[in-house]
């Protein structure tokens, strides 16, 4: 793929794609540099790389919030919402994984004010009789996986 078309391609014209140098580079006929990556890969890296972005800015918006201390106090109460508390991930090759056996916590009417901070899209409150309950969504599941540096699975239904 040619650099002017590629989306990976720095913008700045000191800065060199890496993707050039190496056995992937090649030098087109009329000066241009490339590499030899098809359109569909270099598109797919491009999403990766929005997508870890993405995720950055959720984690410091979220930490950011909150003062050390809470943010521990959230970390433990998210914690003991899947079921981290009590039961272990497992590992394998390496890596570790956790397939939560719960997926929600209830406060007393007035709510908890650590939870309610968290953004709609990672946590989800219903309001019952005399409690409310809080649940985590998938992109709750993942940022809580980022912050303990595990993969959670979906939930066992």
């Amino acid at each position: 793929m040619r650099c002017d078309n590629c989306p990976l391609c720095p913008i700045a014209e000191d800065d060199v794609c890496l993707e050039t140098e190496g056995k992937y580079g090649i030098e087109h006929a009329d000066g241009m540099l490339g590499c030899r990556h098809p359109r569909n890969w270099v598109e797919k890296m491009s999403r990766e790389h929005d997508k870890c972005y993405g995720d950055m800015g959720t984690d410091m918006g979220i930490e950011m919030s909150y003062s050390k201390k809470d943010f521990e106090l959230l970390l433990e109460e998210c914690k003991h919402m899947v079921g981290i508390d009590r039961k272990k991930p497992y590992h394998r090759h390496g890596k570790a994984f956790y397939k939560p056996y719960r997926n929600y916590y209830s406060a007393p009417e007035s709510g908890n004010r650590l939870l309610d901070k968290l953004p709609f899209y990672i946590i989800s409150k219903e309001k019952g009789e005399r409690y409310i309950w809080y649940k985590l969504t998938r992109e709750g599941l993942d940022w809580l996986g980022r912050q303990l540096n595990i993969t959670i699975k979906n939930e066992e239904v």
